[in-house]
Formats: structure tokens, sequence, C-alpha cells
């Protein structure tokens, strides 16, 4: 019975999320009226086959944070939206304005995106909430917070670039379409993964006090919402970005997203004052 009703609340939650990302591309088309694309897109999947991966995905990280977290709905609602709007839609998006001087993608396709995260975690959050009550008890603190998190923005800098190194860059595709880094100034966009990181150390942080249960399994769901909610869009098919670039950042960002969200979360639950399951 445990599992038949897992299975129910995924698929409630799946659903939710493929109505709320029907709904945000309605309100982009009549509120933004989305410009023609320039390219044609291309990858493995069709419109149709990513928008039911990605919500799945979605719904399948989500389901494994939601059920571990503590708190009243309204607590449970608020966490889980930050989780995936932040996540899912801020941290790209700011990641994406730089690299735009190097990429030049309409000002308008960015403008899409924001409506489309922020009804997509709207819709999912309070979903989520509902269908899984957590566990009982209230957020645990952390010892020594400061210098932990002093801690995890350097660490995050090191698997930003050591990822991108030795796995985005070996893609001949990705090196030709930024131009070989010919023009990225590195010193500018490590002080952007210095703000970057401290965000995502604010989601760690967030995450280990909120979920229940052992710091192991704690830390592997914040790994896997990390790199789930992060990399899903790049599935969709891109009249901007060509698919043999997207395939490299998607191993890229899935492989040091999970690590860090692991790593950085095994740091702050060495510090927790009380551990409560």
């Amino acid at each position: 019975m445990t599992a038949i009703r897992t299975t129910l609340k995924f698929a409630g939650l799946w659903l939710a999320l493929l109505i709320g990302t029907a709904a945000a591309g309605m309100l982009i088309q009549i509120l933004l009226h989305p410009a023609a694309s320039a390219g044609k897109p291309d990858g493995p999947f069709d419109v149709t086959q990513a928008l039911l991966l990605t919500t799945a995905g979605y719904a399948a990280a989500l389901s494994l944070f939601a059920a571990r977290l503590r708190g009243g709905f309204l607590s449970r609602a608020t966490t889980l939206f930050v989780l995936f709007y932040v996540t899912g839609s801020l941290l790209s998006l700011i990641e994406t304005l730089y690299f735009n001087r190097y990429i030049h993608l309409p000002m308008a396709t960015l403008v899409e995106t924001v409506p489309l995260g922020l009804v997509q975690a709207l819709v999912a959050a309070p979903v989520a909430a509902v269908l899984w009550r957590g566990a009982s008890g209230e957020a645990e603190t952390i010892s020594g917070l400061w210098w932990r998190i002093a801690l995890i923005v350097p660490l995050y800098i090191v698997f930003y670039f050591g990822a991108g190194q030795f796995i985005a860059w070996q893609g001949a595709a990705v090196r030709a379409y930024y131009d070989q880094a010919a023009h990225i100034d590195r010193l500018q966009l490590a002080g952007l993964q210095v703000g970057r990181g401290l965000i995502w150390a604010g989601l760690a942080w967030m995450s280990v006090r909120r979920l229940s249960g052992p710091a192991w399994s704690r830390a592997v769901i914040i790994g896997i919402a990390f790199a789930v909610l992060m990399v899903m869009p790049l599935l969709f098919p891109n009249p901007f970005m060509p698919w043999a670039v997207r395939r490299m950042h998607f191993l890229e960002i899935a492989t040091s997203n999970l690590l860090f969200g692991i790593l950085a979360s095994v740091s702050l639950l060495s510090g927790l004052k009380t551990r409560k399951a």
C-alpha cells in the first residue's frame, strides 16, 4: 500500500506540474507574444517528450524532498517554492544573463523564462506540501555556521570550474560555441560564482535544517535536488544552443551539482546541534 500511495502522490505532482507548465506557456503567449526562433531546435526529444521527462524529473526530486520536510504546511510550501524556483530558474538566469554577452540571446527569450519558472514553482510547492505531510518538529540549528558557509562557497567554485574544465570543455562543440573562451574574463566569472555560491550555500543551509532523517540520506536528497532541478530544462529543443552543447552542460551540471550538494550538506550536517529523526 505504501508503494501505491507513493506512486499516486508522484503522479499527482507530475500532473500538477504538467498543468502548471502548460498554463505558464499560455500566459507567456498571451502577455509576452514570444518572438520567432532564430535557428532550428534540435535534440533527442521533441517538445512533448521533453515536457513529460522534465516535469517527471521535477516531480521525482520534489517528492523525495517533500517526504522528509519538517513543519506545518506553510513552512513546507515556502521551502519547496524557494528550492524549486531558485535552483530551477533564478540561478540559471543569473548565469545566462552574464554569458549572454557572448551567446547573444534575444532579451525577450530571457524574459519569457521568468514567468515559466515562477508559475511552475507556485503550482508545485503547495501541491507537494499537501501530498507529503513530512515529519513533525522544528528546523534544527547549526553551530559554526559562518565558517561552514565560508568553506562551502569556495567548494562550489572548485566544482564549478573543475566540471567546466574536465567535462563541458572536453566537447569541441562547447569550445566552439563559446569561441574558445577567448573573451571570457575568468576573474570576473569567478566573482560571479562567489555570489552564486552564497546562494547555493543558503539553499543547502535551508535544506539541511528543514529535512529529517539520517544525515547521509539528507545529503543525498539535497544533492539530487540540486542536480535534477537545474539540468532538466536542457532537454528541451532549443534554437539558440545546439544539443551537442546542451548535452555536455547536462553532464557537467548534473555531476558537479550532485557532488557539491552532498559535500556542502555533509559540512552543515556535521554542525547540527540536535539530530531528530
